[in-house]
C-alpha cells in the first residue's frame, strides 16, 4: 500500500541521513584528533581516551536531529530556517557531550580538541546537510519528487494553504484539484490555479484513479461529520494519507502541536515551549551547573553564612512562599540581608514604593543590613537559591518567582510568566535589574518564554556575570 511504500521510503532515508551524519561526525572526530595531537603515539592514546566522548555525541546529535526534525525530507523551513536547526542541533550535543565529559571523565576535556572538532563537525554536515537540500529542492522545482495533493473544501484557510505551499515550491506539493459542493465558494482558490473536480461526491471516483498522493481536507467538522469520517475511511482503504486542517481555534499567541498519548492523538494548543528534547537539556544543566557551583562555592557560602550571624541577630536564611509554575508554591531561599522583622515593617513602608505595579522596591531601604547591602549589591544573597535550582523549583534561567499577593493583582495577559519554571536571572536583569518598570518586567518575561532556547540562555547567564560583578541595577 501507498503508506507503508512511504514509510519505509521515510524511514530509509532517515537511517541514510544517519549513517552519513556518523561519518563526516568520525572524520571530524580523527581531523580533530590529528590537529591537536600530531605524534604517533599520543594519537592513538588520545583516539581511544576519547571514544566516549564520540559515542555521547553521536547519540545526542541523533535525538537532537531528531527533535529538530532534520530527517523530514517534506521538512518546512527555507534554507535559513534548516542551516539554524542543524546548528542548533550541533549546539545541543556539543553542550551535552561536554558536559558529560567535564563530569565524569578523568581526562578532562581540551579546548584545542572540542574547539577543532566543534568547527570540522558543523562545517561538514552543515555543508552535506544545505547542499543536499539545495540539490533536493532543484529536483522538485523541476517536477521531481514531488506529491500531488487533492483540496477538500474551498475556504479561507484553504487560500491560506495554496498560498503557503505554492510560495515555498522547495516543499515539493502540487495541486491536482480541488472538490467543493458549493460553486460559490470556488473562485476563494481562482488566483492559485487550482482545477475544481467536482462535488466532494466524485471522491470516490478521484480516488480510485489515483491521480493525487495526499488529501487535505478543510471542511467544518461540526456541518460535515459524517463526510470527514466517509473521507477518511475511504482514502485509509486505497493507502492515501489525509491531512486535516487543524487551526479550528483563533489564537493569539498559542500554537497547535500534534502530540500522542499512546495510540491516541491530542490536538495540543501551548502558548510555551514544547520542545521536549531541548527543556531535558535544560533541566539536565540546571541540576549540573548548580551541583558544581555549590560545591565550588561552599567556602564562599559559609564566609557569607558566618559574616551575617555577626552581623545582626537572626537566622543565616530567609526562606520566602513564592509562586512557581503552574502557581505551584514553594519556599525560595535567599541569604538573609534584611533586619529579622523586615515582613512585619513592610506595611509601614508601602507608602515609599518606588516600584509600579503589584511589585514592592525601595532603593534605600531601611530593613536592609550593613552586610546586607554589600551582598545584594553584588547578588551573593541569591546564591543560596542554587538549592531551589537543584530541587527542580527553579531554574537557571527564567521569569523571577513572585509572592502570592503580587500574583493576586496580575491580569491574564500578566499571568502567563507563570507559565514556565521561574529562575534566579532573566532578560529582566540583564536590562536594567531595579530599573526596569513592572510592565517592562513582564514584557521582558514574556519574549523571554515566546523566543525560549537553550541559546538565549546562556547568553542570559553571560551577561547576567557581567552585571552582577559590575554591580548594576542591584536593589
Amino acid at each position: 500500500m501507498r503508506t507503508r511504500s512511504s514509510y519505509a521510503r521515510s524511514l530509509a532515508s532517515a537511517f541514510g541521513l544517519t549513517a552519513l551524519d556518523g561519518v563526516f561526525i568520525v572524520a571530524a572526530y580523527l581531523w580533530a584528533l590529528e590537529s591537536t595531537y600530531p605524534v604517533t603515539q599520543e594519537f592513538g592514546e588520545s583516539f581511544l581516551a576519547r571514544i566516549p566522548y564520540l559515542l555521547i555525541f553521536l547519540l545526542v546529535w541523533s535525538v537532537a536531529s531528531f527533535d529538530q526534525h532534520l530527517f523530514r525530507t517534506q521538512g518546512n523551513a527555507g534554507l535559513t530556517g534548516y542551516a539554524f536547526a542543524v546548528t542548533k542541533a550541533m549546539a545541543d550535543a556539543l553542550v551535552v557531550s561536554t558536559v558529560a565529559m567535564a563530569l565524569f571523565s578523568s581526562q578532562g576535556i581540551d579546548r584545542r580538541f572540542i574547539l577543532a572538532f566543534a568547527l570540522g563537525a558543523l562545517a561538514a554536515i552543515l555543508i552535506v546537510r544545505v547542499a543536499g537540500r539545495i540539490v533536493l529542492w532543484n529536483f522538485r522545482r523541476r517536477g521531481i519528487n514531488v506529491r500531488r495533493v487533492l483540496i477538500v473544501g474551498a475556504n479561507e484557510r484553504t487560500a491560506r494553504l495554496a498560498d503557503v505551499m505554492q510560495a515555498r515550491d522547495y516543499l515539493g506539493y502540487q495541486f491536482a484539484g480541488l472538490v467543493e459542493d458549493d460553486p460559490d465558494r470556488v473562485p476563494i482558490l481562482a488566483g492559485h490555479g487550482i482545477e475544481h473536480l467536482g462535488k466532494i461526491d466524485r471522491l470516490d471516483g478521484l480516488v480510485r484513479e489515483g491521480r493525487f498522493d495526499e488529501v487535505y481536507v478543510s471542511l467544518p467538522i461540526r456541518s460535515h461529520y459524517e463526510t470527514i469520517q466517509h473521507i477518511a475511511h475511504l482514502c485509509e482503504g486505497e493507502g492515501i494519507p489525509v491531512r486535516f486542517i487543524a487551526d479550528l481555534f483563533p489564537l493569539r499567541i498559542a500554537t497547535n502541536r500534534l502530540m500522542y498519548v499512546e495510540d491516541i492523538p491530542l490536538l495540543s494548543l501551548s502558548a510555551v515551549p514544547e520542545h521536549q528534547f531541548e527543556l531535558a537539556l535544560k533541566r539536565a544543566l540546571d541540576l549540573a551547573v548548580s551541583s558544581i557551583l555549590l560545591v565550588m562555592l561552599s567556602p564562599a557560602l559559609i564566609a557569607t553564612a558566618i559574616v551575617i550571624k555577626l552581623d545582626s541577630r537572626g537566622p543565616i536564611l530567609f526562606a520566602q512562599e513564592r509562586v512557581g509554575q503552574n502557581q505551584r508554591r514553594f519556599n525560595m531561599l535567599k541569604f538573609r540581608s534584611m533586619v529579622v522583622n523586615a515582613e512585619a515593617l513592610r506595611a509601614e513602608l508601602e507608602k515609599m514604593n518606588e516600584a509600579d505595579g503589584p511589585v514592592f522596591k525601595i532603593r534605600r531601604d531601611p530593613r536592609i543590613t550593613r552586610v546586607g547591602r554589600f551582598i545584594r549589591k553584588f547578588s551573593i544573597d541569591e546564591f543560596p537559591q542554587l538549592i531551589n535550582v537543584w530541587r527542580g523549583q527553579m531554574s537557571l534561567v527564567g521569569p523571577r518567582p513572585p509572592l502570592a499577593a503580587e500574583v493576586a493583582r496580575y491580569s491574564w495577559d500578566q499571568r502567563r510568566r507563570l507559565s514556565v519554571k521561574p529562575g534566579m536571572t532573566g532578560l529582566w536583569q540583564v536590562s536594567g535589574r531595579s530599573d526596569v518598570s513592572f510592565e517592562q518586567w513582564v514584557e521582558l518575561d514574556l519574549q523571554y518564554i515566546d523566543g525560549w532556547s537553550i541559546w538565549l540562555d546562556f547568553q542570559i547567564l553571560v551577561k547576567t556575570f557581567r552585571a552582577v560583578v559590575e554591580g548594576r541595577g542591584a536593589a
